[in-house]
C-alpha cells in the first residue's frame, strides 16, 4: 500500500511540475524572444554592436535554463508516462539543442563579426531563429494544454 501512495505523490508532483515548467518557459521565451530582444535593438543609448554582444550573452545564460527546465520536463513527463508528453518533450528537446548547437553559435560568430567591423551578407540564420523560437512557443503551449487532458481538468 506504501508503494502506490509513494507513487501517487510522485505522479501528483509531476503534474504540478510539467504544467509548471511549461508555462514558465513559455513565459520567458515570450518574455525574452518577444519583448526584450526587438526592445534592445530600439533602445537608443545602446550600439547596434552592444546589442548584438548583450543578445550573445543572454542565448548563451538561457541556453542553460532550458537544458535544467528540459531536464524537469523530461524527468516529469517519464513518471507521468503519458506518450504524447513524451513526444512533446523529446520534440522541444531536439529543437532546443538545434538552436543551442546550431543556430545560436552561428548567431554569436556573426555578432562577434559585426563588431570586428566585417561587413556581413544577408543570412537566413535569424529567420530559423524565428522558426525555432516559434516552434519551441508552440511546443510549450501544447505541453501546458496536455498536461491539463493528463491531469484529468478541462
Amino acid at each position: 500500500m506504501a508503494t502506490v501512495n509513494g507513487r501517487e505523490k510522485l505522479v501528483s508532483v509531476a503534474r504540478s511540475i510539467v504544467g509548471a515548467v511549461s508555462w514558465l518557459w513559455l513565459g520567458i521565451v515570450i518574455g525574452i524572444s518577444v519583448i526584450e530582444t526587438p526592445i534592445r535593438f530600439r533602445t537608443p543609448p545602446i550600439t547596434r554592436d552592444g546589442a548584438a554582444m548583450l543578445g550573445v550573452a543572454i542565448f548563451h545564460t538561457l541556453a542553460y535554463v532550458e537544458l535544467v527546465l528540459l531536464i524537469i520536463a523530461m524527468g516529469a513527463a517519464l513518471v507521468l508516462r503519458s506518450r504524447w508528453l513524451l513526444v512533446l518533450v523529446a520534440v522541444l528537446g531536439f529543437v532546443v539543442a538545434l538552436e543551442h548547437t546550431v543556430v545560436v553559435p552561428v548567431l554569436a560568430i556573426r555578432a562577434q563579426l559585426l563588431v570586428q567591423g566585417a561587413q556581413l551578407e544577408p543570412s537566413s540564420v535569424h529567420a530559423w531563429a524565428t522558426v525555432l523560437e516559434a516552434m519551441k512557443m508552440f511546443i510549450l503551449a501544447a505541453i501546458g494544454v496536455q498536461h491539463r487532458r493528463v491531469c484529468g481538468q478541462r
